[in-house]
């Protein structure tokens, strides 16, 4: 159990080195208040401090220890701030409430520590109250600050994330008021805050080199791009860059395939400007680096301290700037920057509403030259995808490819296009899922490539090829012709069923949850995706949201009980429901 400290105005300074710590100590008792040194973090939490002042350069992920398990805390964790790192190192390491410079007056460092220690006092009087202080109305409005300054849509199986990391928030702030920190978050003083919201929420980690196959994509859509335009510059464009991990992979892929003097810009920009600093900074801890390939870490980084130093070829070739991808003023920079040779915007539009996701992919699209290379994340895709550009598969990658604009047809020529009927094929599409359920592959395979060849554009011949695949183990295949499928206006929910499926298999839950969701948004009934969603949501001990989910699956079955098909893996509707009732009555006996 930890104990309450009797000096409540306890300071310690912490660093990695002594002789940094002994430095921090000396200048916070220029201001008139003892503190006491020390080079290790946990042995000073554990002494409970009322403020703790932290020189985090090198080591931030440590510093986030602060806000670990703080649920569970007897008393709250101590008021803290940096001194070093600048604004990169409080949205990276997340608990400070803000910067102490050894530049300032004394008097204002002497203000700053009292006002500390004055709202700690009354924060640990308050913190035995302030897990329940945060309601779910509270939740909802600071999602609609999120969705008002960002353009992002927080996902349902993100909301959770979003209450806990509001209510850390709190904790930095030393501020049991929900309203007090939404008041904050809204404000330009809380733009720090409200990055290291946003981040928590919408990004998993980013690291150098992380998606290989799309850097070798990369490479050949470059490759292209300089024999077709010789003598022109090459531009690249990362939208959403975080903390520029992308930015410098996509130089060194550059470099690589076309040598260090190619005549080369790589833009990065994103809505978070502590994540920008970061980059610019250029100096990355070894969780970063971890993917890099040996050959580039020896040629283009030196280890410097606790981090790896970008070398200054590298950085001469990227430029970084704030911008929101949602606003008017993304259009007149990319029109300003562009056209643009290949464009990045990976696990952006999963974070965004249909209509911004649309937009932005709009505006990207139309910021890509002829013949350049437009890459998203792999939950992401382009519906529907407009007639000149292509899905290429490549190097083991998917991404597009913008060919010249198409002029539509003619107006007899579209009817003549058009002149499949759409009877006929959902009928083909049933023939086919009722072979399956036979075994009969080959008609399968016949029914569905009946479907491709009268109405290409239709997304049920690549879904039936896909399911046909799956039930093969040609998982690979299978995605390539779902990539299709979904590609398409208005594809069927068994496209978006499937690839959940395959998300899921490959460990990808989140992709999953998102995947199924949009199953069941464009088809009510599917009950087998609330069904699979609920599992997830139990495995993440989301026991509210499996309950949820399986009630609406039971709803479904009950309103309209289904055959065995290839969703439910050969069960019967009634096998189906009860197997949807004994999981709920489990559920209820745990309780």
């Amino acid at each position: 159990m930890e104990r309450e400290n009797e000096n409540n105005s306890l300071i310690i300074a912490v660093a990695s080195s002594m002789d940094r710590a002994r430095q921090l100590t000396s200048f916070v008792e220029k201001s008139g208040y003892a503190a006491r040194p020390s080079r290790d973090l946990a042995d000073a939490l554990d002494e409970n401090p009322a403020l703790v002042i932290i020189d985090p350069v090198g080591w931030e992920s440590t510093c986030r220890a602060i806000l670990e398990d703080v649920e569970r805390r007897a008393c709250p964790p101590p008021a803290v701030f940096f001194a070093g790192g600048g604004e990169s190192a409080l949205f990276e390491a997340g608990p400070a409430l803000g910067l102490i410079t050894e530049k300032e007056s004394l008097k204002e460092t002497k203000e700053k520590v009292r006002i500390a220690l004055a709202g700690r006092k009354y924060f640990t009087t308050a913190w035995p109250r302030l897990p329940s202080s945060f309601k779910d109305y509270d939740i909802v409005r600071v999602e609609k600050i999120l969705t008002l300054h960002t353009g992002v849509s927080v996902r349902i199986d993100r909301l959770e994330s979003l209450r806990r990391e509001f209510f850390l928030r709190g904790v930095a702030n030393l501020t049991d008021s929900p309203q007090e920190l939404e008041s904050i978050l809204g404000s330009p003083s809380g733009a720090t805050d409200l990055a290291i919201l946003t981040s928590r929420v919408v990004a998993g980690e980013t690291y150098f080199w992380r998606y290989s196959g799309q850097m070798q994509s990369l490479k050949g859509v470059l490759r292209r791009r300089y024999e077709e335009n010789p003598g022109e510059p090459l531009k690249i464009w990362c939208a959403g860059c975080s903390t520029g991990e992308e930015v410098y992979s996509a130089v060194l892929a550059a470099f690589e395939e076309l040598g260090e003097d190619i005549n080369l810009i790589v833009w990065g920009t994103d809505i978070n400007t502590a994540a920008l600093a970061r980059a610019k900074e250029a100096c990355y801890a070894e969780r970063s680096v971890r993917n890099l390939p040996e050959r580039f870490l020896e040629n283009w980084f030196k280890k410097e301290n606790h981090c790896w130093q970008v070398a200054p070829e590298l950085l001469e070739r990227v430029r970084f700037e704030k911008l929101n991808l949602c606003s008017p003023a993304a259009r007149e920079w990319a029109f300003i920057h562009g056209p643009f040779d290949a464009v990045f915007c990976r696990n952006v539009i999963i974070y965004l509403d249909p209509a911004n996701s649309s937009e932005v992919n709009k505006l990207c699209l139309d910021s890509i030259g002829e013949g350049g290379g437009y890459f998203l994340g792999s939950s992401e895709m382009l519906v529907p995808i407009p007639d000149n550009v292509d899905v290429v598969h490549e190097a083991g990658a998917f991404f597009y490819h913008k060919g010249k604009q198409i002029e539509p047809p003619a107006a007899a020529e579209e009817l003549a296009v058009c002149r499949s009927n759409g009877e006929e094929l959902e009928n083909l599409y049933r023939n086919g899922i009722r072979a399956l359920g036979r075994e009969d592959f080959a008609e399968a395979e016949r029914a569905f490539k009946a479907i491709i060849e009268l109405s290409p554009d239709d997304s049920r011949g690549n879904t039936g090829i896909a399911i046909l695949l799956t039930n093969q183990g040609r998982e690979v295949e299978a995605t390539q012709k779902l990539q299709k499928a979904l590609a398409v206006e208005g594809p069927i929910a068994e496209a978006f069923f499937l690839q959940g499926l395959l998300d899921e298999r490959a460990g990808r839950d989140n992709e999953a949850l998102g995947m199924y969701g949009s199953a069941i948004n464009r088809d009510p009934n599917f009950f087998m995706a609330h069904v699979n969603r609920a599992w997830i949501l139990k495995r993440r001990g989301r026991m509210g949201a499996f309950r949820k989910e399986m009630q609406s699956a039971l709803e479904v079955l009950r309103r309209m009980p289904g055959g065995a098909s290839w969703t439910t893996g050969g069960l019967g509707s009634e096998a189906i429901l009860k197997m949807v009732a004994d999981a709920l009555g489990d559920d209820a006996a745990d309780r």
